[in-house]
């Protein structure tokens, strides 16, 4: 489960929580804070819980919010063909200015009539019949397999030994199985079974999903173009505060966050905007330089490390001041953005993930 105390390497939110912690509390929908979005009740102690807290985190599966205010994603629940064309165009950050197949059941103005045009369009989808979709029937396992293949095939090399199935028959999505299965993106439902015509839960999804996105190796970013995104924000954080532009804060958080943080960032600019009108000041001097290190990074998805860098901040209010040493290590981890920019969607400090 998230931590939300002790989230953040930026020295402002730090400093911060020094003094007046963020908290999470249960709320009514109406007053539904968009950060609680972020923490569904139904995945904590889920088998797929990593790789559904990381959908989530990233802005790709999104939590459904009841009257009472508990968020959901329904883990075990099916999912439709619409909903997991959805997730798969965001995922991969797809686009296309073509028409697509004019399916009669998939209306203009509906929610998922762009994602399956864009999909349709770049060969990745097809239909139930030659002129419906079927959006709102539930995927088989079988068709995601063919649907994953296909988005995934000029980026993923799909080798390996394949798995001994014996209940895939020889129908349209077997070719897609068995390759699915060489490169680890389906690893069946026991040693033999395969079970391609199952409904897939949303779990299943996601984790087919986030497995196929961990292989993509063909257009990897270079190093510096991950790195300079932390190092861009910390330069252009510290100006701001330095110069107590604090109003122009959140048009720094929204050049270099997204997803989870980029949430999390405006209820802590909230929050540090009104202890400084209760007249709380701050100071901050960089003690020691960070190191970061890129530990994994494929075409959409980085990892980067931060090591060794610290800053002294100190918090003032009627004359009376506290200074804390504060260290910036953790991870990043970053997105691509659809406009190639890479924007940073979670941080976990030492110790927190």
């Amino acid at each position: 489960m998230k931590n939300i105390y002790f989230r953040s390497t930026i020295f402002l939110l730090l400093s911060l929580l020094l003094i007046f912690p963020l908290q999470s509390v249960q709320v009514k929908a109406a007053e539904l804070d968009p950060l609680e979005l972020y923490f569904p009740a139904d995945i904590e102690e889920h088998w797929a819980y990593n790789e559904l807290d990381n959908f989530v985190n990233a802005d790709l599966l999104r939590g459904y919010a009841d009257q009472e205010g508990y968020v959901t994603v329904k883990p075990n629940h099916p999912i439709s063909r619409a909903e997991f064309v959805s997730i798969l165009v965001r995922a991969l950050g797809l686009a296309s200015d073509a028409a697509g197949t004019a399916f009669t059941d998939v209306e203009q103005g509906k929610w998922y009539f762009d994602s399956i045009r864009v999909a349709s369009s770049l060969g990745i989808v097809s239909g139930i019949s030659e002129t419906k979709f079927g959006p709102n029937q539930l995927i088989k396992r079988g068709e995601i397999a063919t649907m994953v293949v296909r988005a995934f095939s000029s980026s993923v090399q799909f080798e390996g030994e394949t798995k001994p199935f014996t209940d895939v028959p020889d129908y349209f999505a077997k070719e897609s199985i068995l390759k699915a299965s060489q490169a680890g993106i389906v690893r069946g439902a026991s040693e033999t079974q395969f079970k391609p015509f199952a409904n897939a839960t949303r779990a299943e999804a996601v984790v087919m999903l986030q497995r196929a996105l961990d292989l993509q190796k063909s257009a990897l970013p270079e190093d510096g173009l991950l790195t300079s995104a932390v190092l861009d924000l910390e330069e252009q954080e510290n100006q701001k505060i330095k110069d107590k532009a604090y109003d122009q804060l959140e048009d720094v958080y929204a050049q270099f966050y997204t997803g989870y943080y980029l949430a999390y960032s405006h209820s802590y600019y909230e929050e540090m905007i009104a202890h400084i009108n209760q007249g709380y000041e701050l100071e901050f001097e960089k003690i020691t330089e960070q190191t970061l290190t890129v530990m994994d990074k494929t075409d959409r998805f980085a990892v980067v490390e931060s090591k060794g860098g610290s800053y002294k901040v100190t918090t003032t209010k009627d004359n009376e001041a506290t200074t804390d040493t504060v260290a910036t290590d953790g991870i990043y981890l970053l997105k691509k953005m659809n406009d190639n920019s890479w924007k940073i969607y979670m941080y976990y400090q030492d110790g927190q993930q």
